[in-house]
């Protein structure tokens, strides 16, 4: 059979930027295994199949890498969004999706402009954990390779979030201590840090690149090269848990955007919405624009 898929460019409005994700927007007869072998040929970031199957109450989203399965994210929950929005024949201004996963469900919403999808939002609920408990200033420094007075430590602090992921949350004082940062596994080692299931290690600062951005992001870790900088997506959640923490945040809704990537290189832009209830349970929306790339045909025996 000869199966449809698109490249995407998410949380960008340029093609070749943002995050890579491949798109099988019909991937009904497909093993995990075609899956599988299908990403590796593809050899994107991330390639999401969406199981159309008429047996499903919604579209079940399968993640995979070249290296095998993957979490569902936002990252490739706006992909599939956008792109079915773009087949789709509906002429409404805008297109929801309920997005079936191993892990739950995902809401996803795409505003459209003379019938094609100009912005995609998903929603999405967790109950964080925090942690304020985290490795002093100085050990935080040694394992990233900075000085102590790279760290902020007056209007943020680090903590330790746990939402899917576990994340140690650092706050640093500028863009150019965050592209310095390199992880330093030897230290990390020494810290509590490497005993308290801490998976990530989020930088951000409140100097960026774009003016429209609040905050950049940055992921480190012991699984994550020092030269790479993965999609942050996924890190949206336990931030804005983080912000729900500090104290200065009012009950309400409240909005900020985030870059990751610069300007010469695949830069992303990521609008956030959450709702701060002082409640378990957080709101989260994640959107922001998508640029099809490519789009071709693969065939499976």
């Amino acid at each position: 059979m000869d199966y449809q898929y698109f490249t995407t460019d998410v949380f960008t409005n340029k093609k070749f930027s943002g995050a890579a994700i491949a798109v099988f927007p019909d991937a009904r007869g497909l093993t995990d295994q075609s899956m599988l072998q299908l990403a590796r040929e593809i050899n994107q970031l991330q390639t999401v199949f969406v199981d159309t199957s008429t047996t499903a109450e919604h579209p079940r989203l399968k993640v995979f890498s070249p290296q095998g399965e993957a979490p569902v994210g936002s990252h490739t929950s706006v992909a599939a969004a956008h792109v079915l929005a773009k087949l789709g024949a509906s002429t409404e201004a805008r297109d929801a999706f309920v997005f079936e996963h191993n892990s739950g469900f995902i809401k996803a919403h795409v505003d459209k402009v003379e019938q094609q999808p100009v912005f995609t939002q998903i929603s999405l609920s967790t109950v964080p954990i925090i942690d304020h408990y985290t490795p002093t200033v100085s050990e935080i420094a040694d394992m990233l390779m900075l000085t102590i007075n790279d760290i902020e430590q007056l209007r943020y602090n680090s903590m330790q979030v746990a939402t899917d992921t576990r994340y140690l949350i650092v706050p640093l004082r500028s863009l150019k201590a965050l592209k310095q940062a390199k992880f330093n596994l030897a230290a990390w080692g020494r810290t509590s840090a490497a005993s308290s299931l801490v998976e990530e290690i989020l930088l951000f600062s409140t100097e960026t690149e774009q003016d429209i951005a609040n905050f950049h992001f940055r992921l480190v870790g012991p699984d994550i090269a020092n030269h790479s900088n993965p999609a942050v997506g996924s890190a949206i959640p336990a931030f804005s848990a983080y912000l729900c923490a500090d104290k200065k945040t009012r009950t309400g809704t409240h909005m900020y955007s985030v870059e990751r990537g610069y300007s010469v290189s695949r830069q992303s832009i990521l609008n956030v919405e959450f709702d701060h209830k002082d409640e378990p349970e957080l709101t989260v929306r994640i959107g922001g624009e998508v640029v099809i790339s490519t789009q071709g045909s693969v065939s499976v025996d």
